[in-house]
This record gives structure tokens, C-alpha cells and sequence, in this order.
């Protein structure tokens, strides 16, 4: 069986690469259209106060994130303390301000700490994806069993994230040496999961408490009271 040569194992890489940034795209353009889908294909709900929140809460997860991945926690597995955010704000002002500054902090994180790799589509996808799963959570409109939500959409969307999605995207410069660190991440899962997401709740009763004074602002958490007052969302 003939070897590949380091040429022929750079090109593999180098159309690896391009092949799964374009897949990365298409997934990042088809959860857009889904976050509007879920919306009625409409801007019109973010204000300019959604946006003021929405970009102080992108530039937190940006900054805890660059921070947090500087540390190493066991090899190569670092945290990630910044992505619970993306999840809070899809949680509670829906899967377009969710899916918006997941992009939003992908791309601040891509200019101020570059990756020596270089850049890929992926972790965009990755991060816009968490965003969605926490709007979900009041998909139906209802305010029972948040909690329980909230754990199963975010477990759920963490462990396809972390354990499939980012060994894919790492394998446009590690190869198949990409899945190495992987038994390492079945062993921090269960340790980090509960952190991301106990943070995540603690985090969520105060700042709705605190929206309940926007009167003149729809706030997707806010989706049952809405129906109550026969408000068109």
C-alpha cells in the first residue's frame, strides 16, 4: 500500500479544511433562517435595548472565554466560561438575538485572540447552535419545568458541541490525531456540565426578574405573558 507523502497529507488537510468550513457555513446559514423562522421571519422585536444588552453580554462571553481558554485544565482541555452566555441570551430574548451574538462574539474572539491555526467557520456554528438550544427552552411557551429544560437543551447541545462538532473542525490541522484528546473530554464532561449550567440558572432569575420592567419591549422569555395580554409576537 503506497505512503501518502507530506505534500499529498497537506493537501488532504488544506481541502479538509475547506470542505468542512463550507459545511460549517451552510449549518450557520440554515440555523439563521430557522432562528427567523421561529420569529415570523421579522426584526422587528429587537430594540434598541435588546441590542445594548446583547452586545454587553457577546463582549463578556468573548472576553471570559479568551481568558478561561488560556488556562489548561487537563492537557490540551481548556474551559470554556463564556459560552453559558450565548445560552442565557437565547434563553431569554430568543433564538435571533441567541444566534446574532453568538456571531457577533465568534467574530470579536476571531480579531483579538486569533487562533495560531487560523480561523474556521465551525466554532461559529458551534456557539450559534448553543444560543438556539437555549431558546428552545420556551419554544412552547411554557414556564414549567425550566430547569429541566434548560439541563437537557444545554447537555444536549454541549455534548454534540464538544464531543462531535469540535473533534470535526480540529481535524483540518491535527488529522485524525484530533480525536486523541477525547477520552480527556469524556473525563471533564461531567465535572464542567454541571458548572455551565448551574451558573447558567443562577444567572437567568435575576435578569429575568429585571426585564420584567421592560413594558414596552418583547422579551421572549416573557412569551406566555404575552399571550395573556393577546399581544401579537
Amino acid at each position: 500500500m503506497p505512503q501518502l507523502s507530506i505534500i499529498d497529507l497537506m493537501n488532504n488537510n488544506i481541502n479538509f479544511y475547506l470542505y468542512t468550513n463550507i459545511a460549517a457555513v451552510i449549518l450557520l446559514v440554515g440555523i439563521l433562517i430557522c432562528s427567523l423562522a421561529l420569529e415570523n421571519f421579522t426584526f422587528k422585536k429587537i430594540s434598541l435595548k435588546h441590542l445594548t444588552v446583547m452586545a454587553l453580554f457577546a463582549a463578556c462571553s468573548a472576553v471570559l472565554t479568551g481568558i478561561t481558554a488560556k488556562i489548561p485544565i487537563l492537557g490540551n482541555i481548556r474551559l470554556a466560561l463564556g459560552d453559558w452566555i450565548l445560552f442565557l441570551i437565547g434563553l431569554i430574548f430568543g433564538p435571533i438575538c441567541g444566534v446574532i451574538s453568538a456571531i457577533s462574539t465568534d467574530t470579536l474572539m476571531a480579531v483579538i485572540l486569533p487562533s495560531p491555526y487560523g480561523y474556521h467557520a465551525g466554532y461559529m456554528f458551534g456557539k450559534s447552535l448553543l444560543a438556539f438550544a437555549g431558546a428552545l427552552v420556551y419554544l412552547t411557551r411554557s414556564n414549567k419545568r425550566i430547569l429541566l429544560k434548560v439541563i437537557v437543551l444545554y447537555s444536549t447541545a454541549y455534548i454534540f458541541q464538544s464531543l462531535f462538532l469540535n473533534q470535526i473542525w480540529m481535524m483540518s490541522w491535527a488529522g485524525v490525531a484530533a480525536w486523541a484528546d477525547l477520552l480527556f473530554k469524556l473525563f471533564k464532561l461531567p465535572i464542567v456540565l454541571p458548572i455551565y449550567i448551574t451558573i447558567t440558572y443562577l444567572a437567568y432569575i435575576p435578569i429575568r426578574k429585571l426585564l420584567e420592567g421592560w413594558n414596552n419591549e418583547y422579551v421572549w422569555c416573557f412569551k406566555s405573558e404575552y399571550k395573556t395580554r393577546n399581544l401579537d409576537y
